[in-house]
């Protein structure tokens, strides 16, 4: 039961994983261990072809840390034999696999046929029994055909068996469509997802992550209610656990975060890429998550509450009252393309400038801050995957670190005591003119909902 109060659900390209599902032609409740995208190369864009999630049932998790526990999430992540546990654990398993573009029934069989049987034939165990089990999960899909937001739904016993069924509104049917006797069948179909070649590099990132933080967990979090509860903890637990992580392209965004040189943990308010036009062509640059701390929840909703997601999209006053909110926030922006510092500065640098000006508020304090903030960034490089952490911190201090490798650090790197910066470094992502709209849509989106169940 631990294990199920401590998961959140994952949203892949606005495609939501719940926390927990109760597979078809299952009697037991499993728990999500990570989601991602799959796609494929077409020529030079990456096309995104499915959404995927893997749930586990919760006695992977002592089984899983016998071995795995007290590693770090990239140690999980470059371990093809971590992997290969998880595939052949004896603990039930249940994967969906969500169309984000059309499919039909053959060519996703064929497809993962294919990759089944180059996968037996590599390790010398193809056989009559797998051909035969292979022409069963072919003939069970070739009529379907898969729009995009149905799913097809696997549940793997650890008796070899493999259920198969199929959603064509995100919800989960009662039983199986088809139930196919074979271990290497069962075993194989998600070893091509998350094995050694597995076609979502995404899915088994958010799986070691996930399992890392799982097996990290210590017994006595589950303690609750023992000298420690007041309302604003429990609003504060309500809102932690409504949130879930948020995905840009390939950028996991966790729901919640103990950002630098801050003592509090911040929940997710929302994720997006930023991109610029060139040549006629949207080029993703960023990918851009706004944490806040929970007070902002009872904040928001004075005004807010009730507010449908489109509403506060179109609301140049509801992101504004985020921006200047007395709730703590924290920008994360993760590298897409490469970036240099001093053009990350300037570029904010002139965004920030124009907003002060417009307003009539730029003096000489703010080009100090300016000059400080550009300073901060002069010897810096961003390769991709890399990030800028901003903390902004009521006061109107704001706190600057990076991260090469998507870890946190405890501590920031500069701070500079400037409200106005503080406020348009945030303003010049989620303002009127912000450079980021999926990250504003993200906003109004989750928050509307988060308003919606908050007391």
């Amino acid at each position: 039961m631990a294990t199920l109060s401590a998961v959140t659900g994952v949203e892949v390209e606005s495609i939501t994983f719940p926390p927990t599902v109760k597979p078809p032609a299952s009697k037991n409740t499993l728990f999500l261990g990570g989601a991602g995208v799959r796609g494929i190369q077409k020529e030079d864009h990456f096309v995104k072809v499915t959404a995927i999630g893997v749930y586990l049932e919760e006695s992977a998790v002592p089984l899983l840390g016998v071995k795995w526990k007290g590693k770090t999430a990239p140690e999980l992540t470059e371990s093809d034999e971590f992997y290969r546990d998880i595939v052949t654990g004896p603990f039930e398993k249940f994967f969906r696999v969500t169309m984000i573009h059309p499919l039909t029934g053959a060519q996703y069989a064929e497809k993962v046929s294919e990759n089944c049987v180059a996968i037996w034939k590599s390790m010398g165990i193809y056989t009559d029994e797998e051909a035969k089990a292979i022409q069963k999960f072919q003939e069970t899909l070739k009529k379907e055909t898969f729009p995009p937001g149905s799913s097809i739904l696997f549940t793997q016993f650890p008796s070899g068996s493999l259920a198969i069924s199929f959603s064509k509104d995100g919800s989960l049917p009662g039983r199986e469509e088809a139930l196919i006797e074979n271990k290497l069948l069962s075993e194989a179909i998600l070893e091509t997802i998350i094995g050694k070649h597995g076609v979502s590099p995404a899915a088994k990132q958010s799986l070691a992550a996930r399992t890392s933080e799982l097996l990290s967990l210590k017994d006595d979090q589950t303690n609750t209610g023992q000298g420690h509860t007041n309302s604003g903890s429990a609003q504060a637990k309500h809102t932690t656990m409504a949130t879930t992580a948020v995905e840009v392209d390939s950028v996991t965004f966790p729901p919640t975060v103990k950002p630098p040189a801050s003592k509090n943990t911040l929940f997710l308010g929302g994720a997006g890429v930023r991109g610029v036009e060139i040549a006629g062509k949207f080029v993703k640059a960023t990918a851009i998550g706004v944490y806040m701390e929970e007070s902002a929840v009872p904040s928001l909703a004075v005004k807010w509450k009730g507010k449908a997601a489109q509403e506060l999209t179109e609301s140049v006053e509801f992101y504004r009252d985020i921006v200047t909110g007395p709730f703590e926030k924290f920008i994360r922006v993760t590298m897409i393309l490469p970036l240099t510092g001093p053009q990350y500065a300037g570029k904010v640098s002139e965004n920030c400038v124009a907003i002060w000006k417009s307003i009539g508020i730029y003096t000489d304090t703010e080009a100090k801050a300016i000059e400080k903030f550009q300073e901060v960034f002069k010897d810096k490089t961003f390769p991709p995957g890399s990030s800028i952490l901003f903390t902004q911190f009521p006061s109107g201090s704001l706190a600057i670190s990076f991260s090469k490798d998507g870890s946190l650090p405890e501590n920031e790197e500069a701070l500079i005591d400037n409200k106005l910066l503080s406020e348009a470094v945030l303003e010049s992502i989620i303002g009127k003119h912000g450079v980021s709209p999926a990250a504003k849509q993200s906003l109004a989106a989750r928050i509307s909902e988060l308003l919606l169940k908050s007391k």
